[in-house]
This record gives structure tokens, sequence and C-alpha cells, in this order.
């Protein structure tokens, strides 16, 4: 139980960092670079951005280790805390206060997702270990219906602006980590199968495109630098299509009962008002310092001041040349 404990809090200490490190450097990036792989060009040069995702691949591994050491609910319960080690990364960044109504939002909207969690979590599947294989058919329908509703959202969100354009996207990089978490449970069992099953399997190949296409999602709704937005937008959509998904073409039962189902959606109720709270309270984007281009002064027609030096500076040459013709002309 400690082992589950503080290698899931690590996670969401690992996670929350990587994912304010990477919203600090997408945020700087050129609006033109937004839903295009050139934006993943531009970030892949700059360390900082490197260093966050290294954050959240360690996130990933001690994930991981907490899968396999407690039940799947409290893991995922802990690991939801990484919204609060994001946003308080971003205010410290920022150098902006957050009101006590912003903190009263971002709290709630992490208890009501570890609530949710709780109540949905499979029955009978207290570890990662023990879920059942789904089948291939269905587990590929779930995987395109996400992906099909992210990217519908990441074309809405494209042409939008300011806070529609931040949720948009946000709810679009929520739905991609759905279809690559969808399509990553396929590629476990395949791999179980050995090397030739896995060369085979679709699951391999449309891990690589739904990986991509996830970080692409996710830094292009960082890209909109609002993180009071998009941060707990991402936390709360994830866990809420990956159950439906779950629940709606993969067949797993929930653990609770009707009572349990009503909570459920009480808490996704909650989620969605605090959610709409931050999205209201969020400050704008500051925006970056650009240096001004210096201005041309107008050519002005000289001043009649000014005219004597001119003369002044012709004079000493032009005097000495007339002494000395005088006297020749003379003798």
């Amino acid at each position: 139980m400690i082992v589950m404990i503080v290698s899931a809090l690590a996670a969401a200490a690992l996670y929350g960092a990587g994912a304010a490190v990477e919203q600090r450097q997408a945020a700087a990036a050129p609006q033109s670079a937004a839903g295009r792989p050139r934006l993943l060009l531009l970030l892949v040069r700059q360390p900082l951005w490197l260093m966050g995702i290294a954050a959240q691949i360690a996130g990933f591994a001690a994930h991981a280790v907490a899968l396999r050491s407690g039940p799947l609910a409290t893991v995922q319960m802990l690991v939801a805390g990484e919204l609060v080690v994001a946003v308080v990364i971003v205010r410290f960044w920022s150098g902006r206060p957050l009101s006590k109504a912003s903190w009263a939002a971002a709290l709630t909207v992490v208890a009501a997702i570890a609530a949710f969690l709780v109540l949905t979590s499979p029955a009978g599947h207290g570890h990662v270990g023990s879920l059942p294989h789904h089948p291939a058919t269905a587990v590929a329908l779930g995987a395109a219906a996400a992906g099909a509703a992210a990217i519908a959202c990441a074309g809405a969100g494209l042409r939008a602006q300011g806070r529609r354009r931040a949720i948009l996207l946000a709810v679009a990089a929520g739905l991609a980590d759905s279809c690559s978490a969808v399509v990553t449970l396929a590629f476990s069992h395949t791999a179980s199968h050995g090397l030739v099953a896995v060369v085979t399997s679709w699951s391999v190949y449309a891990l690589v495109v739904s990986g991509a296409g996830n970080v692409l999602l996710t830094q292009s709704a960082y890209q909109t630098g609002r993180p009071m937005i998009t941060l707990p937008i991402i936390s709360a959509v994830v866990p809420i299509a990956s159950v439906a998904i779950g629940i709606g073409i993969l067949g797993e039962t929930p653990r609770t009962g009707l009572a349990g189902g009503i909570a459920a959606g009480a808490a996704v109720l909650v989620a969605s008002v605090a959610l709409a709270c931050l999205a209201r309270l969020a400050p704008p984007p500051a925006a970056p310092a650009v240096p001004e281009a210096p201005v041309p002064s107008p050519r002005r027609a000289p001043s009649p001041a000014s005219e004597p030096d001119f003369e002044s500076l012709l004079e000493p040459e032009t005097e000495p040349e007339l002494a000395g013709c005088a006297p020749a002309g003379h003798a």
C-alpha cells in the first residue's frame, strides 16, 4: 500500500510539473503553428520543453508502478492531484495571484474527478493486471470514436478565438488522450503474444498515430496561453471520456448500481460547473513583449540657423585659394 501511495503521488507531481513546463513553452510559440507538425518541430528545439516531456515519461513509469501495487480507483484518485501541482507551478511562474474562487474551483474539479473515478471503476478489477481481454473490434471502435470526436473539436477550436479556442482545443486534447489510452490497451494485449503479433497488429501503427496526434493537440491547447482553462479541462475530459468508452463500447460494468450512477453523474455535473467557473475567472494570456521597431524620423528641411554651419565648413577651404591667387594675378 505504501508503494502504491508514494508512486501515485510521485506520478501526480511529475505529470503536473511536466504539463506546466510544456504549457509555458508552448504558449510562447506562434499561433499560426497550432495544430500543425511545425509546432512540435519548434518545441523540440527547446530544452525546457524536452524536460517537461521527460517528466511526463517519468510520471508514466511511476504511474505504472502504482497501478501494479494497488487498486485502480485509488491510484487514479491520487494521480488526479496532478492538476493542483500544475496550477501551483503555473501560478508561481506567471506571478499572478490566484483568487480564492479560482482555487476553490480547481480543488472542486480534482475532488469531482476523484469521486467519479471511484464510482465508475469496473467491478472486480482491482488491478490493471486483472483487466479482461476486450474484443479487438470493440477496442478499434472505441479508439475511432474518440479520435473522430477529437478531430472535430480540434477543427472547431483552430477556427475559434479566445476562451472558446482554449476550451475546444483542451477538449480535443482530452479526447485524443483517451483515444491513445484505448489503443494502448489493445497494444498491451497484443504485446503479450510475441514480436510477430506486434508487427502484424493494427494497434502498433495506431499507437504511433494516436500518440503523435495526442502530443500535437495537447501542445496546441497549451499554446493558447490559458492554463487555467486548458489544464483543468484536459484533466476532466480524459477520465470521463475513458469511462464512457469503457462502459458504452467495451462493455465494462461499473462497481456501483443505480445510486452510484446517479452519484457519478452528479460528480460530472459538479466538475462541469467548476470548469465553467475557472473559464470565467481565468485571466487573459499575457501579451508577449515584442520589441518595437524603430520608426525613422521624417526628413526635415534645414533651418536657417543651420545654414551658416555649412558655410563655415566651406570658408576655411575657399578663402586660402582666393588669397593665394590674388597676388599672383596682380603680379
